[in-house]
């Protein structure tokens, strides 16, 4: 089972083109530059991917709020991550 957070770097990097090196777990998806179309992409790729999404009115949450939020709702959806979708 991947690790959520690294769920998360592998959107990042492969879907959204984001340089690792911005990638860290005090960074928000507002200081990536994300609008709010690229934060419902992103949620709408972690809830095909995790079965469950990121809260829709927190532009500034970190990515380690993010994967702490996502990792509880799988826990609590008695989901477990699906196994590596190729992104394009």
């Amino acid at each position: 089972m991947e690790p959520v957070y690294d769920v998360m770097t592998r959107l990042l990097t492969e879907h959204f083109g984001v340089p690792k090196d911005q990638i860290r777990p005090d960074a928000t998806l507002e200081a990536l530059e994300f609008d709010s179309l690229a934060r419902l992409e992103l949620g709408m790729l972690l809830t095909d991917t995790l079965g469950v999404s990121l809260p829709e009115d927190r532009a500034d949450i970190t990515l380690a709020e993010a994967a702490e939020h996502l990792t509880a709702a799988v826990a609590a959806a008695g989901a477990a991550p699906l196994p590596h979708k190729a992104v394009r």
